[in-house]
C-alpha cells in the first residue's frame, strides 16, 4: 500500500482540490490532501465546514483507479468511520458514531466525514474520504481532544488507517456501524425536515444504500435519507 502526500498551508477545501485536480495524481496509489486550515470547508451536502488555523486536522483520501458500485462506496464509508471511532476509542476517547457521518466526543461533534466519488456510468472510478477533525479547538458547541495535540501527529496513522480500512472486504461492516450507532436501538426524539413533524423512534436499520431506517413506537417503519430527518435527543 502506496500513499503519497501533499500538504499546503491553505485551500479552499481538501476535498474541492482533491475532485477539481484528481487528474494530476496517478491511478496507481492512494494520495492524501492535508492543509493546515481551508477557506472553504465543506460537510456533507454542501454545509460548511469551520476549522481555527492548525488546529483541526484535514485530509482527503484519493482513490487510485477502480471500478466500485454503490454498495462498496457505502462499506468503505462506513468502515473507514469505524476505524477513525477505533482510533480515537483506543486512545482513550469516549467517541461515538451519529448517522450518517459524523464522530462524537460526549455531547459534540468532534470530526466531521464527506464520501464524495467520480462516476464512469454506473461504476464509480475515483473514491474521496474526506476528513476534519477538531484536535486542538474546536467552535462552540464542538468537541477537540486537546491543546496539548497537534494535528501533523495524526496525518499519516489516520491516512495509512483510512485507506487499510477502506481496501478490505467486510460482510458484516454494516451491523458493527450500526451497532456503533449512538442512537442505535433506543428510543429518541426525531424530527422529519420535510413536514416538521415530532415522533418518537428507536434505528433499526442502515440500508445498503446508506438510508436510515427508523420503527415508530406505534410500529411503523420509516426510511429516510440524509437530511431528510434529524435526531433531537
Amino acid at each position: 500500500m502506496e500513499i503519497k502526500y501533499h500538504h499546503f498551508s491553505y485551500i479552499d477545501s481538501t476535498n474541492a482540490f482533491a475532485k477539481r485536480e484528481s487528474k494530476r495524481f496517478s491511478d496507481d496509489y492512494w494520495t492524501a490532501i492535508t492543509a493546515d486550515t481551508q477557506t472553504d470547508g465543506r460537510g456533507q451536502n454542501d454545509t460548511d465546514w469551520i476549522d481555527f488555523p492548525k488546529g483541526s486536522l484535514l485530509m482527503t483520501i484519493i482513490s487510485p483507479n477502480i471500478k466500485w458500485d454503490n454498495s462498496k462506496i457505502m462499506n468503505a464509508h462506513m468502515s473507514a468511520s469505524l476505524g477513525i471511532k477505533n482510533f480515537l476509542v483506543d486512545n482513550g476517547f469516549d467517541a461515538k458514531l451519529k448517522w450518517p457521518n459524523d464522530i462524537y466526543i460526549g455531547s459534540g461533534k468532534v470530526a466531521g466525514i464527506l464520501s464524495e466519488a467520480i462516476w464512469q456510468g454506473s461504476f464509480c472510478n475515483r473514491f474521496f474520504f474526506g476528513l476534519g477533525m477538531n484536535i486542538r479547538n474546536a467552535p462552540e458547541g464542538c468537541s477537540f481532544l486537546g491543546s496539548k495535540y497537534l494535528p501533523e501527529e495524526y496525518r499519516i496513522p489516520l491516512a495509512e488507517l483510512i485507506v487499510k480500512q477502506i481496501i478490505p472486504e467486510s460482510q458484516d461492516v454494516r451491523t458493527i456501524y450500526e451497532k456503533s450507532l449512538f442512537h442505535w436501538n433506543i428510543i429518541c426524539d426525531w424530527e422529519d425536515l420535510s413536514t416538521g413533524e415530532l415522533f418518537k423512534a428507536r434505528t433499526t436499520r442502515v440500508c445498503k444504500d446508506g438510508r436510515l431506517e427508523l420503527t415508530l413506537i406505534s410500529g411503523e417503519v420509516r426510511i429516510f435519507a440524509n437530511k431528510e430527518v434529524k435526531i433531537l435527543t
